[in-house]
């Protein structure tokens, strides 16, 4: 059976889209994107529904979508997605602004405690009885023209939204959880931009044991890479991999002739790189030393292993008797950095997200978890085993002085 959509694959369609998205106050939302052999992702299809209609629109044959970006972070309609993360990207870069108005049907099943990250099949499936076909999953979203079957696949991943936002939405209430997710989803926009405007280069694999010039080096090379990666529009690390760049930061020459022969640099295509590389190199041996996200963090206590496991588990089961997916407060790390500020409240525990180190003491997480694990943390509560056979075995008590 086909699809009900409309689609859009040129600029006269385009006011009729915007018309009908201006009226509504409810939009769902969704992108096809090719990301495998692009510096950034290249965006192939926009998937558009209101509560009366589907549109699929073509960006590759548009000339000018900006006014479709500026009506979907205006303040007045609520964008609803499924894992909006590539979405929210998109958005950002056309318009400098993160959605106002979201609500992440994947991030509202598991603040309800269902499966999370849950497929778009499952909460289909779940919430509504509706199948999802996967037959488009691996499709080429930049081939010309779009078959039937491709766009009825891109119009299925929004056609359920709004009604996905219904059924999720009167359970938030019910629940008295609605504002955990507008909390969550504003956190996590703000989070994703802030993670994307910060420099990538500690994240590389082993740049962690280095130090002084050795990080000059590495943050040079990373710098050039991105540059040359954007320029040419490929992926970054095909450029210079990542343990070549922690190869050339340990050897710390800039010397062409000694930077030639490295293996993985001596290809033919490579060479005509190497004075770039070397000047890059020269410019992280005179430039001053970068200060590196974890240069305290050797300074700070590291829980026992054995203290960051139990905590955990008392996560875990703390989500279980609320009703809360774990995967959504937080992991083990986050655990260990808050047993660390407990071991020496006087230092400040490093994290991958620079804003937010303790999340687990923030908002709705701090009441439903962050306080409870530290009365167990200081001794005043403890878990026991209350019904070996009962699904849940475990009891939080107090600990009697």
């Amino acid at each position: 059976m086909r699809l009900n959509y409309t689609l859009v694959e040129n600029d006269l369609q385009l006011p009729s889209l915007l018309e009908a998205i201006e009226q509504s106050d409810l939009v769902g939302f969704d992108t096809e994107f090719v990301a495998e052999d692009c510096y950034k992702p290249d965006l192939c299809l926009l998937q558009i529904s209101t509560r009366d209609h589907v549109y699929i629109v073509d960006p590759k044959s548009m000339s000018d979508l900006q006014a479709l970006w500026l009506l979907l972070v205006d303040p007045r309609r609520t964008i609803v997605v499924h894992a909006g993360r590539e979405e929210i990207l998109f958005a950002y870069r056309a318009t400098s602004h993160t959605f106002p108005k979201l609500f992440d049907v994947q991030l509202a099943l598991g603040l309800l405690g269902g499966e999370f990250p849950a497929s778009y099949g499952k909460l289909l499936q779940r919430l509504l009885g509706e199948s999802l076909s996967k037959g488009e999953t691996r499709t080429d979203w930049r081939k010309r023209p779009l078959s039937a079957a491709q766009l009825d696949y891109a119009a299925l991943d929004v056609l359920h939204l709004p009604q996905l936002y219904d059924a999720l939405k009167q359970q938030l209430i019910s629940s008295g959880r609605e504002q955990w997710l507008t909390d969550e989803v504003a956190r996590r926009q703000r989070n994703l931009i802030a993670a994307q405007l910060r420099e990538g280069w500690p994240r590389i694999g082993g740049v962690q044991s280095m130090h002084g010039r050795q990080l000059s080096i590495v943050r040079e090379l990373w710098l050039w890479r991105e540059r040359r990666a954007e320029q040419r529009n490929m992926p970054a690390r095909r450029v210079l991999r990542d343990d070549l760049i922690v190869e050339l930061a340990r050897r710390g020459t800039s010397d062409p002739k000694k930077i030639s022969p490295i293996r993985g640099l001596h290809f033919p295509g490579f060479q005509k790189f190497i004075p770039e590389i070397a000047e890059a190199i020269e410019a992280g041996l005179a430039g001053p030393v970068p200060v590196s996200p974890w240069s305290s963090s050797m300074k700070r206590p590291r829980p026992p292993a054995l203290l960051q496991q139990f905590l955990t588990a008392a996560m875990s089961y703390l989500c279980r008797v609320h009703g809360i997916a774990p995967a959504i407060v937080g992991t083990s790390d986050d655990v260990g950095r808050l047993a660390s500020f407990w071991l020496d409240p006087t230092t400040t525990p490093e994290s991958d997200d620079e804003d937010e180190p303790l999340a687990l003491l923030a908002g709705w997480r701090g009441e439903l978890v962050g306080k409870p694990l530290y009365d167990i943390f200081a001794g005043r509560k403890a878990m026991r085993v209350q019904d070996p056979q009962d699904d849940m075995p475990l009891v939080l008590c107090d600990i009697d002085k």
